[in-house]
């Protein structure tokens, strides 16, 4: 964690911790950090390049009839409360008075992984406090496979989502390296080195 935001968990911690609990192990505990590959770098310029075009769209990810009264993108929002803060991609009020969550994955995948879906249910608990009204409907959309999934953020998957928060925090407040399974992803991912010598 950073010196100026010591007690919050980034949201994107919450899709980190469902790709791999120890990779919060090796950021939080251990400081390490994955070096940054040319996918990552392309797939941070097609999110940015999105979000630039939605600030100037009426209707919703220009796929839909539905119109956008206010929009806020790349906002910040912390949660004393639960230690949490996010960015969150893109925030809109839709013309019947909803907030709507969206996250913008750079992504060929043809499902919702539930990393993502957390993740961005965490955005909608900031929102709603935020806000101070309630927010229930997320979006996200991959870019690379062009796939809109809409969600209502159940009670279920509020509390799945504040069960990940208390399992990060307790990762790092114990510093116990978690158990993992070596499974197909592991090859490509940038801690596999250092993931497969503890």
């Amino acid at each position: 964690m950073s010196e100026e935001e010591p007690e919050y968990i980034p949201a994107k911690w919450i899709e980190i911790y469902h790709y791999c609990p120890r990779i919060i192990y090796f950021m939080a505990v251990m400081g390490a950090r994955e070096r940054e590959t040319a996918y990552m770098k392309e797939g941070r310029s097609e999110e940015e390049s999105e979000e630039e075009k939605e600030k100037r769209r009426k209707t919703l990810l220009a796929k839909r009839r539905e119109k956008v009264a206010e929009k806020w993108t790349n906002l910040k929002i912390y949660s004393k409360r639960l230690g949490i803060v996010g960015v969150i991609d893109l925030l809109v009020k839709t013309d019947d008075g909803r907030i709507k969550v969206i996250d913008i994955k750079n992504t060929g995948q043809k499902k919702l992984t539930p990393g993502y879906l957390y993740q961005t249910a965490a955005y909608t608990i900031l929102a709603q406090e935020h806000f101070r009204k309630p927010v229930k409907d997320i979006i996200v959309y991959y870019t690379k496979s062009d796939k809109i999934f809409e969600v209502k953020v159940t009670d279920t998957i509020r509390e799945h989502t504040l069960w990940t928060i208390r399992r990060i925090r307790e990762i790092i407040e114990k510093e116990r390296l978690p158990k993992s399974r070596v499974k197909r992803e592991c090859y490509g991912c940038g801690y596999y080195r250092l993931c497969k010598g503890l």
